[in-house]
């Protein structure tokens, strides 16, 4: 593409029990609630991100609240994984501990030396999710979590894992600057992006269930450029739609064969409307929504921020969400 893709953004699912949602990629996968806010396609619908310390693009991974939604499972067409990235294979072992100390299930996928290491599991809500010992040059994007050691948090989203084939995604992504590289294809951008594929299943699609992947999001840069950059990917194999104004960063979406995806802008960002120590700790609202703010505090279901930056405020609120206390894992 004239105008390059800097690299994944962000990586979307679909959550009906938000209470449930921030607890496990909050407290026990480590990452921080960065942004408390609505679903932009709504007025009464929460949205709920988690990232790196500063929700740096890269790092993150938000889900959109529909109670209602039936759970799914991935079908053709379907991204089925998010992959994300770790540092080592010691790494891999060490959340497999910390899974089993909060009773969720894993699988690892060490057996095969042509094929990066990983670990496999499902979050509560059925969102299937493989953290990869990456190859990346990337710099880590990591957050602060002191119950887990350093060397093994969360580095940054490697990519989606899609069920078709390489052969029908291809032409798709090559117009979006993506190359092939083996069994997968590889965006070189200021982030280096992946996509991964598993072979079809014969079942239809089910997105937009809970346990679907929604889709992944690539950035291209300021507005201009990713006005650019959308007009140039319409020109490829499928259509996208207009750019859409999501206060954070704005938009558009394409369905791909290996699922949807997103162009937006890098910023303004999670910082736009609250300061780096706060983030996370308050229901934030656009300016087009703030007039509905006393009937949505009302209304929605409350939600306390489980990694507070401030030492204070973890000791002012309780960091259970409403779910059974237990302790954090803090295997070595």
């Amino acid at each position: 593409m004239k105008q390059p893709l800097k690299g994944p953004h962000h990586f979307t699912g679909i959550t009906r029990d938000v209470v449930t949602n921030v607890d496990f990629w909050c407290r026990i996968m480590g990452m921080r609630f960065v942004k408390n806010t609505l679903n932009f396609e709504t007025t009464f619908r929460y949205h709920t991100y988690f990232g790196d310390e500063e929700g740096n693009p890269g790092s993150v991974v938000t889900f959109l609240e529909f109670n209602e939604a039936p759970a799914g499972v991935p079908g053709d067409g379907d991204i089925h994984r998010m992959v994300l990235r770790v540092g080592s294979y010691d790494s891999l072992e060490y959340w497999m501990d910390r899974l089993i100390a909060n009773q969720t299930h894993s699988e690892l996928l060490r057996l095969d030396p042509t094929s990066p290491q990983s670990l496999v599991f499902h979050d509560p809500e059925g969102h299937e999710v493989e953290l990869m010992v990456s190859d990346t040059p990337d710099t880590p994007l990591l957050a602060d979590a002191d119950d887990i050691p350093a060397e093994h948090r969360i580095r940054g989203l490697e990519g989606a894992r899609s069920y078709t084939t390489i052969d029908e995604q291809e032409p798709f992504a090559a117009h979006l600057g993506f190359r092939r590289d083996g069994n997968r294809l590889v965006l070189d951008g200021e982030r280096s992006g992946r996509w991964y594929f598993s072979e079809p299943t014969g079942r239809p699609s089910n997105d937009g269930r809970v346990g679907v992947w929604h889709h992944i999001a690539y950035d291209a840069g300021d507005g201009a450029e990713t006005e650019r950059a959308r007009d140039e990917a319409n020109e490829g194999v499928r259509p996208w739609t207009k750019i859409f104004d999501h206060y954070f960063f704005d938009s558009c979406y394409s369905m791909s064969p290996g699922g949807r995806m997103e162009i937006c802008t890098t910023g303004p960002g999670f910082q736009l409307d609250e300061k780096l120590e706060d983030l996370g700790d308050r229901l934030c609202l656009s300016p087009r929504v703030e007039p509905l703010r006393a009937k949505l505090e009302a209304e929605l279901t409350p939600i306390v921020n489980p990694r507070p930056r401030s030492k204070q405020k973890a000791a002012a609120k309780p960091s259970d969400n409403g779910v059974p206390a237990t302790e954090p894992a803090t295997v070595a």
